[in-house]
């Protein structure tokens, strides 16, 4: 059988052509239709199957139908996320030799800075008011093609899209996604996201976050292959009432939101006299234990956590609310049988339960590799296609993964090595902190441990009284300085801190 991923929206629109596809009246026929438009206008630019287009967005539901004109017509999607500045961009399609760039004309000024003039892209596709005219509009695109563009057969081994890793550890790399390894994730999170509840056509998929990371490669198509409606919120500016307002007025049952985002929507819900949801699935990743007891009390069991990376075809684990009393210190177990998980030693050979090593995956969606670094991806995939992740965790006798941090983070102290994700998580419990980073800084074998806070809006607190209280938590040795800043360096809309960028912020601070 081959594997397109052009073929999945396709067949969602034969069964539910009628159904209202994205929230303001337009059918899954109709989407289908436009969606054949962008195809077909698409490949009337001289763009052929493989060749690379690279898709520059907040959050607009025109996002939508090219994403899937562009899986339709055999094109390798470029997702470039909104919250990297434009010269990584650029360096990005240079470096995966782009053939055509499709922009949110928002970005309209940076793209003719440090990409129209500086790079060989042959096309550009403005979406958006005030299209410059170096750009062909959207509407242009779609009258350049036909409703029954009959899509190509493509290589289920080629690419078919290009997603850069999140860049919390340096320059984003991209990673490499086939066509085969695309359509398994999507039945790999199917399986994922019914653990919680069996999708349904009265459903609606409400993205908050970035579309083209987590929250379109979780969830987007499994639920358009069930019939659900997609709802996009404007990203561009990070509101918790303006996402508190869309969770209630949509009537959304399914939302993704990392753990940095989740606390302040949950605190511009607290804030409400009464707040009726129909939740069923909220997706949240980088999330403490006292965070999801809080979601359990505001909105009830309707959560998943889980852990997993760009590389690894995300989620990797699933850990469910009703498992949080025995279970909330883990990130759960695989989240679907497609996935193996293992924690190896620096030899690579597989640990017991209880001992700490580097996760390990290996499955369909994680047998990727890095856009023309073949000596990077030999160092990520062993001989037996393992990834190794180069994050540190342990699994119990159950085959639960307790994510212990990224291995190049570890802060060396003198007393052996601090985690920094065990002192952020013991800084978020006060109440008043929104956000926090722990780097340490000096030299190895002896750095301190200093964690930088960002404090809700109207709140106050000092240093030390945050100091004191994550103390309560840890052991002597991951004691932290506590150093309240305005803002941290951040992506995906505050969901990762950059430690890397942070320690350069705190070392060049006035003390």
């Amino acid at each position: 059988m081959l594997m397109h991923p052009g073929t999945l929206f396709a067949d969602a629109a034969r069964r539910h052509g009628d159904r209202d596809a994205v929230g303001d009246g337009t059918t899954y026929h109709a989407l289908d239709a436009l969606v054949s438009r962008a195809a077909g206008g698409l490949s009337s630019l001289g763009l052929g199957v493989g060749d690379r287009v690279g898709m520059l967005f907040h959050n607009v539901p025109e996002l939508v139908t090219l994403w899937l004109a562009v899986e339709r017509a055999g094109l390798v999607r470029v997702a470039l996320h909104s919250h990297f500045g434009i010269d990584v961009h650029a360096d990005m399609l240079r470096r995966t030799g782009a053939k055509a760039l499709v922009f949110d004309t928002r970005f309209a000024h940076a793209v003719e800075q440090a990409v129209y003039a500086r790079t060989e892209i042959g096309a550009f596709i403005g979406v958006g008011d005030d299209c410059p005219e170096w750009a062909i509009p959207y509407s242009k695109l779609l009258a350049r093609g036909e409703e029954e563009f009959v899509a190509p057969e493509v290589d289920e081994t080629a690419p078919a899209c290009v997603q850069p890793t999140t860049g919390t550890t340096g320059p984003p790399k991209p990673w490499v996604v086939s066509h085969r390894a695309w359509v398994t994730l999507v039945v790999h999170n199917l399986i994922h996201l019914s653990a919680m509840a069996p999708i349904g056509a009265d459903e609606v998929n409400l993205h908050v976050h970035a579309l083209q990371w987590a929250s379109g490669a979780q969830t987007l198509l499994p639920y358009m292959l069930h019939g659900a409606q997609t709802v996009v919120l404007d990203d561009a500016v990070f509101d918790p009432t303006t996402i508190a307002d869309a969770i209630q007025d949509s009537g959304a049952t399914g939302v993704l939101l990392p753990g940095p985002m989740l606390a302040p929507v949950l605190d511009a819900i607290e804030r409400r006299a009464h707040f009726a949801h129909r939740l069923r699935r909220l997706v949240t990743l980088f999330a403490t234990p006292e965070l999801l007891e809080r979601t359990t009390r505001v909105l009830g069991p309707v959560w998943c956590h889980g852990y997993g990376s760009t590389e690894q075809g995300a989620p990797v684990t699933r850990l469910l609310a009703p498992e949080a009393t025995m279970r909330a210190a883990s990130v759960g177990r695989t989240a679907s049988p497609l996935v193996e998980l293992a924690v190896l030693d620096e030899g690579g050979r597989r640990l017991t339960a209880g001992h700490v090593g580097q996760i390990a995956v290996r499955s369909p969606m994680s047998c990727g590799h890095y856009w023309d670094e073949p000596e990077r991806t030999k160092r990520a995939l062993s001989d037996e296609q393992w990834f190794r992740s180069g994050d540190l965790g342990l699994l119990d006798e159950d085959g639960y993964l307790t994510y212990v941090d990224r291995a190049r983070d570890a802060i060396s102290a003198t007393s052996g090595d601090v985690y920094p994700h065990e002192v952020e998580a013991a800084v978020l419990r006060h109440a008043a902190v929104a956000n926090c980073g722990a780097v340490g800084i000096g030299e190895t074998g002896a750095q301190e441990v200093v964690a930088a806070v960002v404090l809700k809006p109207g709140e106050s607190a000092d240093a030390e009284e945050i100091a004191a209280l994550a103390a309560e938590g840890l052991p002597q040795s991951a004691h932290p300085r506590v150093v309240i800043v305005h803002e941290l360096p951040v992506v995906l809309g505050g969901a990762k801190v950059q430690r890397d960028a942070l320690r350069e912020q705190l070392i060049e601070a006035p003390a």
